[in-house]
Order: structure tokens, then C-alpha cells, then sequence
């Protein structure tokens, strides 16, 4: 309840410091007035590339509802049409024309124009949610199934600290509005970041514009639409972590609008109750602001232990949360982890193929990502106290010394958050498979990219000023690289399968539902079955957390779930060494039950071997349109 609470009062501040507006300037520039809503009816020209947008934004729609598949997929643009893409471009290009061409962006109230890119973001954010008909991904399965429990029974066991935020606004808003969890759990992120996220940088660029006395009314809007480049993954899919990012986001920037430290503490605040690995970094932030606020009134001694307090808080407090919540420290040599680690950061850059012009541009982005968001961050980072150094005789004192205080906090948040990640690299957990081991210590690296968000949209927003300062024909080039740029954001911001790069990981398909559904039609006893991840999603989508068993060690769930548990150990032996019956039989011990079924994915790597070798030491086995294929065991 008390997360739920704090969730609800951060959409309060949310609303507070992002959509209602304080003065009566901004009212002036927020708020459409009814002579600006003429003015759009009287100028042909911006009803003509407005009413071109919405068509070019309907026919997107179209596009992606004409890829909806329920098979297994690698990608979504597997099944979504090439044109797409040129769709996307064209609508990107009018949005450009309606934001910044001077004829038309001045007839049109900033209103609309936040209202344009709220649009704009969602269809870029909305592909996995209308293409994928089962579901996107694994994690959000696991949470669907929690929260339909917790709507049922009331609470889950064992309780747990985590995710309450987001399970509780989910399950709350499934009353209210009588929306299925499904589909809340499918919409919130991609939902909320297109609502909140726009609107929040648009406010936070237009005042740093203003500060340095830029007369950019367009520049913010382009800006914000050109963030888009830097790829959206983490906002595609509805997952606690996903949601605590942006409310990290939201976070920071409140503290760059000068917002009370009462409002930026309960935005950090609902962030921890949606996901501690975030809402922590977030509360040494507000802890930064009020201490900046307020240390001129200490002592230099108080000063220091203050400051050391919160740098401490901030580099050790995400490595002490994993440890506390089942990490162990690596027994590898610390050498060695710390080794992978930087290679994380420092990926090896390179060279697409050369079969593919538009691939190829694509895929030097991607294999160079890592090296140029580095490269970004310390230029913005420089240009950022460059810029504050330039201003200081022609701006007032106090607003400098605090925008340099607010930069320093930047660079002191995000100093102890590499110290933790670095300290979290060497943390393992049992109940992960081997390639899911880093998964906790590299989100950091994503929270220490959201900490310099601020820097990078500022260097955005400066380019952007010095191009539009250029020629025509320079601005035209430009405009072309960045319509390239928005493009390949969007594509690479979600798995890919083509001739440079496969994500690998499925979907969940209808034929892993009829699978599972046709094991439980098998069975006559109770049982197990071994499948793979996307599987398992399908009989917890099915299911839910209603089948567990009491084994010596833990309580099983009767597919294999986590992928770090003694089931999916069992399913890598049937299919990585041989689907011998005595595996299946030790797997049946180790849960007390007399029946395991294996269920073998056409597209599993060396599938055509499993199932051969399976049809020989199975009892019995089905198959589903030749894509699935079921093996029955019994003692």
C-alpha cells in the first residue's frame, strides 16, 4: 500500500511539475489559446502538413497491425512491412516541417506540438506492443502472473520489497478501469513514456534555452524528437525496471527545473518502490540537491562527512541490495570480472559487411554504439561547464552557480555509480543461467547513461541551433542524416534478425500456448514438463503461480522457471546431450512426480537430432503443425 501511495503522489508531482504550469508566461507558452486554434484553421499550409502527418501516422498504424503476428519471432520486422520504414521517415520529416519550418511551426500552439511528439513517440515505442500478439519478451510474463495472483488472493508469498510500485498502479488501474492486466501490463511503459517523457525534456531544453538567452522557440521541440536517435529499448516493454527508469529520468530532470526538494524526494521515492536498483541512485540524487541547497549553512568539516556520506550511500548501496537479495560474491578472481566488466563498456568497435548500404550505415552505428555514446557524454560534459563559463558575465551569478552545482552533481552521482558497478560485476547469482549473470551491474551503466541525459540533450539542442544558423543547403543535408539517424534508432531499438546481426530470442507463440495446453490434455498425474523460456511464459501466462512442488531445496514451479533452476538444468541436458529418459526420470525424482513431458521447438539449435532421438526413448509423442514437437515420459 505505502508504495502504491508513493507511485500515486510521484504522478501528482509528475503532473505538478510537468503538465500544469506555474506562471502565467508559461501559461502563455503551454497552453492553447483560442486565437492560436484559429490561427491553425486559417493557415492552409500547417492544416495541409498537419492533416499529411495524420495520415502518414495512420498509415504506420496500418503497416505495423498488417506485421501483428502470433508465430515465433526473432524480430518484429520480420513480419512488419519494408515500407514501414519509409513511412516512419516521411512522417519524421512532415513532424520536422510542423515543429520547425517558420511558416508553419509559428501558427501552431506548443500544445499541439507536444501533442505531435507524445504521437510521435508512442508509435515509435508501440511496435513490440502491436506486432507481438502473445507478448514481448519473458520478464513481463513473470510480472503479469504476479499481479494476476496478487489481484485474486490479495498478496503473494513470499512478500517481497520489490516491484510493489508498479504491481500496485497496475492492480489499481485493473479496478478502476476494468482494463485486464494483460493489457495494462502490455501499454503502461510505452503509455507513460510517450505522456510524460516529451513534455518533461521539451520544459527542461526551453528553460536552459532561456537562461542562456537563445531565441530557439523550435529548437526544444526538434530536440526532443531527435533524442529518439539515441534508441528507446528500455521503454518498449511494460517491466518494473523499464517504468523506474523513466521516473529516474523524470527525477533528474526535476532537478535540473528547480523543483522543491519535497516533490524531487517523492519522485525518487516512487521510483524505489517501483525498483530499488534504480529508485536508490535516484534517492542519492535528491540527497545531492538538498545538500547542495542547503551545505553553505555547515561547517566545512560537516561539509566533507556529508558529502562523503552520500558518495558512499550511492557507490555501495546498490552491491549491498544484490548481495542482500541472494548474490554471492564471484568466486572468480576479481582481476577477471573486473576485466569483463570494462569490456562492457568498452566494446570492441567495428565494421558492418558490405552487401547492404542502409545495413551497413545501421550497423556501424551499433558496433561503434558503446565508443560514441562515451565520446557523446564527455564532450556534452565538457561543453556543458564550457558553455556555464562563457555566460557568467552576462548572467545572473546565483542561476550560474547553481546550473554548475547541479553539473557537479551530475559527475559526483555518476562517479560512485560506476564505483558500483564495478563492485556489482562481481556479484553472481544461483538462480541465473551463466549469459544472465551481468544483467543486474549492467543496468547500472544504463542509470549512469539516464544521469547524463541532461548534458547530452543540452549538446542536442546547441548542434541543432548552429545548424539551423547554416545555409539551406547544409541545413538540407543535415536533415537527411538525421531522418537516417531517427530511422535507424527505431529499428535497432528493438531485436533484429537480417544478414549482420540475430538476436536469437524468440517469442512466445500460439503454438507454445497449444503446446502447453496439450501437455495439461496428456497428463492423467501430476507432472513436469522441460521447455525452454518461452514455453515456460505460455503455462505462467496460462497458469499463473498456481503449480509448485515442495522439493529438499526449494518449491519448484512445474515448468522451468527461473532459468537458473534445477528444471532447466534437466531441459539443457535432454537437448544439449541427448534426450535420454534418464534424465527425465532424475528430473521426476527430484520433484516427486511420475510423468515429464519435453517440449522441443522446431527452431531450438539442432532441433532435427532432439527429436529424432527423442521419438525413440519418449513413451509417446505429439506434434503441433510440425513447429513443436511433445515427448511423453512416464516411470
Amino acid at each position: 500500500m505505502l508504495s502504491l501511495i508513493l507511485v500515486i503522489i510521484g504522478f501528482v508531482c509528475l503532473r505538478r511539475l510537468f503538465v500544469k504550469t506555474a506562471t502565467n508566461r508559461e501559461r502563455a507558452t503551454t497552453e492553447i489559446s483560442s486565437a492560436e486554434e484559429n490561427s491553425i484553421h486559417k493557415n492552409k499550409k500547417a492544416s495541409f502538413f498537419i492533416a499529411a502527418y495524420v495520415a502518414v501516422y495512420a498509415l504506420l498504424i496500418i503497416r505495423l497491425w498488417a506485421g501483428q503476428s502470433g508465430r515465433a519471432l526473432i524480430s518484429p520486422w520480420e513480419t512488419v512491412p519494408s515500407d514501414f520504414f519509409w513511412f516512419y521517415g516521411l512522417a519524421s520529416l512532415l513532424l520536422i516541417l510542423i515543429l520547425g519550418h517558420k511558416k508553419i511551426a509559428t501558427t501552431i500552439s506548443p500544445g499541439f506540438k507536444i501533442l505531435f511528439l507524445a504521437g510521435h513517440y508512442l508509435i515509435s515505442l508501440a511496435v513490440a506492443v502491436i506486432v507481438y500478439k502473445i507478448g514481448y519478451g519473458y520478464d513481463p510474463f513473470i510480472h503479469q502472473a504476479t499481479m494476476e495472483l496478487i489481484a485474486k488472493q490479495g498478496v503473494v508469498l513470499p512478500k517481497t520489497p520489490y516491484y510493489l510500485g508498479e504491481y500496485g498502479l497496475i492492480i489499481t488501474l485493473h479496478k478502476i478501469t476494468g482494463l485486464s492486466i494483460y493489457w495494462l501490463n502490455k501499454i503502461l511503459v510505452p503509455g507513460l513514456t510517450a505522456l510524460f517523457l516529451p513534455l518533461a525534456l521539451y520544459r527542461f531544453l526551453k528553460n536552459a534555452a532561456e537562461q542562456i538567452k537563445e531565441k530557439v522557440s523550435a529548437v526544444p521541440f526538434l530536440t526532443v524528437l531527435f533524442l529518439l536517435c539515441l534508441t528507446f529499448a528500455p521503454f518498449v516493454a511494460t517491466t518494473p525496471q523499464n517504468l523506474s527508469y523513466l521516473f529516474l529520468i523524470l527525477t533528474v530532470l526535476a532537478g535540473f527545473s528547480g523543483a522543491s526538494p519535497a516533490k524531487i524526494s517523492l519522485l525518487a521515492l516512487a521510483t524505489a518502490a517501483i525498483h530499488p536498483l534504480t529508485g536508490l541512485p535516484a534517492l542519492g540524487w535528491t540527497a545531492w540537491l538538498i545538500f547542495e541547497k542547503h551545505h553553505h549553512h555547515l561547517r566545512p568539516l560537516a561539509d566533507k562527512i556529508i558529502k562523503l556520506v552520500i558518495f558512499l550511500f550511492t557507490a555501495l548501496s546498490l552491491p549491498i541490495a544484490l548481495l542482500l537479495s541472494g548474490g554471492n560474491l564471484s568466486a572468480d578472481g576479481g582481476a577477471t570480472v573486473f576485466r569483463e566488466a570494462l569490456k562492457n563498456i568498452f566494446a570492441h568497435p567495428g565494421t558492418a559487411g558490405q552487401e547492404n548500404f542502409i545495413l551497413n550505415f545501421i550497423y556501424l552505428l551499433k558496433d561503434n554504439y558503446n565508443l560514441l555514446l562515451i565520446v557523446i557524454i564527455i564532450i556534452a560534459t565538457l561543453w556543458y561547464f564550457y558553455q556555464r563559463r562563457s555566460y557568467r558575465q552576462t548572467h545572473d551569478g546565483q542561476l550560474l552557480k547553481t546550473d554548475k552545482a547541479l553539473g557537479q552533481g551530475i559527475i559526483f552521482i555518476n562517479f560512485a555509480l560506476l564505483i558500483a558497478y564495478f563492485l556489482s560485476s562481481q556479484i553472481r547469482f544461483n538462480d541465473l543461467i551463466h549469459y544472465e549473470q551481468n544483467g543486474y551491474a549492467d543496468r547500472i551503466l544504463i542509470i549512469i547513461v539516464i544521469f547524463f541525459l541532461p548534458f547530452i540533450a543540452l549538446a542536442l539542442q546547441m548542434i541543432i541551433i548552429k545548424i539551423r544558423q547554416e545555409k539551406m543547403a547544409i541545413q538540407a543535408i543535415w536533415l537527411i542524416f538525421g531522418l537516417g539517424l531517427l530511422s535507424a534508432g527505431l529499428y535497432l531499438s528493438y531485436p533484429r534478425f537480417d544478414k549482420y546481426f540475430n538476436s536469437h530470442g524468440y517469442s512466445t507463440s500460439i503454438n507454445d500456448r497449444q503446446a502447453v495446453k496439450l501437455v495439461e490434455q496428456m497428463s492423467s498425474v501430476p507432472y513436469i514438463a522441460l521447455a525452454n523460456q518461452q514455453v515456460s511464459a505460455a503455462a505462467l501466462n496460462i497458469f499463473g503461480f498456481d503449480r509448485y512442488y515442495h522439493t529438499p531445496a526449494e518449491l519448484t514451479y512445474f515448468y522451468p522457471v527461473p532459468t537458473g533452476g534445477t528444471l532447466y538444468e534437466y531441459y539443457l541436458k535432454m537437448v544439449y546431450e541427448k534426450p535420454d529418459k534418464k534424465f527425465a526420470l532424475a528430473a521426476m525424482d527430484f520433484v516427486g512426480v511420475d510423468e515429464a513431458y519435453l517440449i522441443v521447438n522446431k527452431y531450438w539449435h539442432q532441433s532435427g537430432r532432439i527429436i529424432n532421438e527423442a521419438k525413440l526413448t519418449a513413451d509417446e509423442w505429439r506434434t503441433i503443425d510440425g513447429e513443436i514437437y511433445i515427448f511423453k515420459y512416464s516411470r
